[in-house]
């Protein structure tokens, strides 16, 4: 006896070659080179820091301040690149890794 099948049947879109080609020959404003006017100094693998975790300071959080080493100061700036994280983020992951909530 076979499971029945409770999910409904997803029908794949039909395309519209005419369509598709079009859109696919469209200029694109990189193209243009005025998105390269526009670039910023970050990098493209590190994301921008997020304002709103800062700005939570109140009541139940507080804020600190360190002074670390440059090396060391490095060494984790990499380690929060390497998982698409801001420094922030990477230090509060482990903080509430090793302390818990």
């Amino acid at each position: 006896m076979t499971k029945v099948r409770k999910s409904p049947i997803i029908l794949k879109p039909t395309i519209d070659e005419k369509m598709a080609l079009q859109f696919a020959s469209a200029a694109s404003p990189a193209a243009s080179g005025a998105a390269s006017d526009n670039l910023t100094a970050a990098s493209p693998r590190r994301p921008t820091a997020k304002r709103a975790s800062t700005s939570d300071v109140g009541k139940n959080v507080r804020q600190i301040s360190l002074t670390l080493k440059r090396d060391l100061y490095d060494k984790i700036a990499k380690a929060a690149a390497r998982k698409n994280r801001t420094l922030e983020e990477h230090l509060i992951k482990h903080l509430i890794k090793r302390y818990g909530k």
